[in-house]
């Protein structure tokens, strides 16, 4: 369901000072539209003394995260994908005193992490999706982010909506000044946003990942929230006045 909210800030302004006169104002709408997608990030990082046992853990971390996402239902490359997967040796501290010609540096270990990159329009799953995910043996699950599909159908209703505050409110001013609108001068389309929800973050890491994976009912409600949508324009009209009535040299209103 989409909701407007209608923010009418009448910068209006009418001026005579010299042919043509001149009206501009300008039309803001706001709408708030239910997010239908969300993209998600999750895997496993594992550090051992050698970079197989280090593979080796997070390679079976990964394969169960895939049976997750595939029972699931998402589709690999439409809805999930490989994100990364890096390899990093582990260095030993450089002790603060020692002697810089004897001391060479050592590798200690390696760092192993992947992740599978999300992003679908299941929204009755992200919860479910973050609870399986942890349950698999995931340590490294990332933020939910929210948003719209298809973003400029919104947008270009927002824009609709502001052209026509806009057009009425340059209506309302005419008649009430006893001027006419004669025709559109200008017409300029001054910003046409979509701001989403903030990020859900999740503290499903290192010893939270076991207990909640313990609870076969852990999964979160977690909703999509609304997408902001906004949009202004700003006409500029030729006017005249109406019946022969005199026109005012100046003016405005807010």
């Amino acid at each position: 369901m989409i909701r407007f909210a209608t923010l009418l800030t009448a910068v209006v302004t009418a001026t005579c000072v010299a042919a043509p006169c001149t009206l501009t104002v300008a039309g803001d709408a706001r709408l708030e539209v239910p997010a239908d997608q969300f993209s998600l990030t999750i895997g496993a990082t594992s550090t051992k003394a050698s970079v197989d046992l280090a593979r080796a853990e997070v390679d079976r971390t990964m394969a169960a995260l895939v049976e997750v996402v595939t029972d699931l239902g998402l589709t690999q490359h439409d809805e999930w994908h490989t994100g990364r997967y890096d390899i990093t040796p582990q260095w030993k501290p450089r002790p603060r005193s020692v002697d810089a010609t004897t001391w060479k540096p050592e590798i200690v270990g390696y760092s192993v992490r992947s992740n599978l990159s999300i992003t679908s329009t299941r929204m009755d799953i992200p919860g479910m999706l973050v609870a399986k995910a942890a349950e698999a043996g995931a340590n490294d699950i990332g933020s939910l982010h929210f948003a719209l599909r298809d973003p400029r159908t919104s947008r270009q209703q927002a824009i609709r909506k502001a052209a026509q505050y806009a057009i009425a409110d340059a209506t309302s001013l005419a008649d009430a000044s006893s001027v006419e609108l004669v025709q559109i001068l200008r017409l300029t389309l001054d910003g046409a946003n979509a701001a989403p929800p903030r990020p859900v973050e999740h503290a499903f890491m290192a010893g939270s990942v076991a207990m909640r994976a313990m609870d076969s009912d852990s999964a979160p409600t977690i909703s999509g929230g609304m997408v902001t949508v906004t949009a202004s324009v700003t006409a500029e009209w030729k006017i005249a006045p109406k019946n022969g009535a005199p026109t005012q040299q100046s003016g405005s209103t807010d």
